[in-house]
């Protein structure tokens, strides 16, 4: 299997645990060999009448002091094997995620929550089982089933023989269930992902429902998924039912040949009562390795599967990656130039691109102004910069270097990005402004949301930057998520500072506020798109994106000259802002 060489690296790191695990397991299945020795011994003694209280006390000591071992030795393998197998769901998650951290947006675009919810807990934990449980069963069904056949063939080969028959059977099954088993495994899989992310959409947009009132039609949707689930599980379950019961069929089977057959041997005085007593415990032991090999063939199947899922994710590489020969600028200081620009997602069709030959340059300190109407392409233009998605035509220039040639890191560390759809994760104020910086101190903090215009609203929470602001920043309006997001811009030390309509969820006076603080930033390189007008006037450049083309550009004087787009938008949007004056 391909995939094994995912969780190779953490065997060969924990070799010295799994090695002693083993060891243990060994030595358990050893002392577990040795009871029915004692029992052939009591069982002897006890038919020849030569016994005593001494001996039976001894033959229970011995059992006693096998079992403490057992135990000792059993904690010793469950700690090792166990903990090792947790170690490889540790460390396949870690990866897992840091790739999927690494993969384009454009990714994120095809591929939905939940199902890459599923593969991060569902799949790496089956890894977890087969490599943990599954390393146990294997071992045990070779090892503790080899050493009792001995033991069996050791009292007598004819009666180890019969028992032996159903074997062939036993391994006939395994090969031909395992592989029903790894197609349906992964059917479940995949429902499995499309269960996680029906139920976490409804639960993201449980208020939605509930406004709405479709509680009763979301509930039918959702139990349709989980039926279509239940389908597949117990298309899984008719192999998996029909494998567990032909193992112990194929047990009883044997051990109802050697009653028969060592019960007749027993009378002939072929064996002694002993003996049999200890072949048919020694028969039990190799119970369970049957079982072990339907069960591990179980673990590895739906871990193998589970594992391929995985590695197809890994499999896929970024679009956007650093270029071979990287040159970046010593400091970028924030110029951007934009030469014939060209670029469509891959949902639109050819004859639709996104942007249509954009020439545009921002000297490093100026204010870039960007408006237009919805779909013009505005969003998609800014979202090249710091390379969420690469041109496909033309190119960027960052201070005199094409962006596709700068590290993904110091480009990235060099732009700061407000969204236009403002996200805040489900911790405190503060971790949402430092993102995991410690270097940001209190005075950095109440700077930044003071020109965020947010100052006032931290102060009249509960417990200020250290309140929790829920799921997606529940308990915040959506003006004060949106001036979140903007402090989080603010306090990031870009020399670029991307701005995708900052005020278009607050009122006139905060948004006159905010558009003074954005003046201020004179040391910066400033991109803002809105709607509002009012937030680009003072800007140095501004131009109007139509249908992915710049149909005007300017000053806020120029382009009011001209009696288009930019100057009826402005007069209207006086017009409105004064009769709610």
């Amino acid at each position: 299997m391909k995939s094994f060489n995912l969780i190779r690296p953490y065997f060969i790191e924990n070799r010295f645990k799994i090695i002693l695990g083993l060891s243990c397991l060994i030595i358990v299945d050893l002392l577990q060999l040795f009871i029915p020795r004692v029992i052939k011994w009591v069982v002897d003694d006890l038919t020849a009448l030569k016994f005593d209280h001494a001996h039976l006390f001894t033959y229970a000591l011995y059992i006693v002091c096998i079992a403490v071992f057992i135990g000792i030795f059993r904690y010793g393998w469950r700690r090792c094997l166990i903990g090792t197998s947790y170690r490889v769901e540790e460390g396949l998650r870690n990866i897992l995620f840091n790739h999927i951290q690494k993969l384009d947006a454009a990714y994120f675009n095809q591929t939905s929550t939940g199902n890459l919810m599923a593969h991060a807990t569902n799949d790496i934990k089956h890894v977890r089982m087969a490599t943990g449980m599954g390393m146990v069963a294997l071992t045990d069904a070779v090892f503790l089933g080899t050493m009792s056949i001995a033991f069996m063939a050791y009292i007598n080969i004819k009666l180890t023989a019969f028992a032996l028959i159903p074997m062939p059977l036993v391994v006939f099954c395994a090969r031909f269930f395992s592989k029903k088993m790894h197609r349906h495994y992964q059917n479940v899989q995949g429902g499995f992902a499309d269960l996680t992310e029906v139920v976490r959409e409804r639960f993201a947009g449980i208020r939605i429902i509930k406004v709405f009132n479709r509680e009763k039609v979301e509930t039918e949707y959702v139990k349709k998924i989980s039926e279509d689930y239940i389908d597949m599980n117990l298309k899984l379950v008719k192999i998996t039912g029909s494998f567990f019961p032909l193992m112990i069929m194929f047990t009883n089977i044997s051990l109802a040949g050697v009653i028969f057959l060592g019960g007749r041997q027993t009378i002939t005085a072929t064996i002694t009562p002993g003996d049999f007593a200890a072949f048919i415990s020694y028969q039990g032991l190799i119970t369970w390795p049957m079982m072990a090999l339907g069960w591990v063939t179980n673990l590895i199947q739906r871990g193998g599967a589970s594992l391929d899922r995985i590695n197809i994710i890994l499999k896929t590489e970024p679009e956007i990656k650093d270029a071979t020969s990287v040159q970046s600028p010593k400091k970028i200081s924030g110029n951007i130039e934009f030469q014939n620009i060209s670029f469509s997602y891959d949902s639109m069709p050819d004859n639709h691109r996104g942007l249509h030959g954009i020439n545009l340059e921002i000297k490093a300190g100026e204010t870039l102004g960007i408006v237009g109407t919805q779909g013009a392409g505005k969003t998609t233009l800014v979202s090249l910069v710091p390379r969420l998605f690469d041109v496909q035509e033309g190119r960027i220039l960052i201070d005199g270097v094409d962006n596709r040639d700068i590290p993904l890191n110091d480009l990235r560390s060099a732009v700061a990005f407000m969204p236009q759809e403002p996200f805040l994760f489900s911790g405190t104020i503060r971790d949402n402004l430092t993102f995991g910086n410690n270097q940001i101190s209190e005075d950095m903090l109440i700077d930044a949301v003071t020109k965020a215009s947010l100052y006032d609203t931290v102060k009249s929470l509960p417990h200020g930057f250290d309140t929790m602001v829920g799921e997606k920043g529940i308990i915040l309006s959506g003006g004060q998520k949106q001036r979140v997001t903007l402090a989080r811009a603010l306090i990031f030390p870009a020399p670029i500072m991307i701005l995708d309509d900052p005020i278009s969820q607050v009122d006139t006076e905060t948004g006159a506020h905010i558009v003074d603080t954005i003046q201020s930033l004179s040391k910066r390189t400033v991109i803002i798109i809105s709607h509002r007008l009012s937030a680009v006037r003072t800007a140095d450049k501004i131009i109007v994106m139509k249908d992915g083309r710049l149909s005007e550009a300017g000053s806020h004087e120029e382009l009011m000259e001209s009696d288009r787009y930019y100057a009826r938008t402005c007069r209207l949007q006086e017009i409105e802002e004064s009769s709610h004056a």
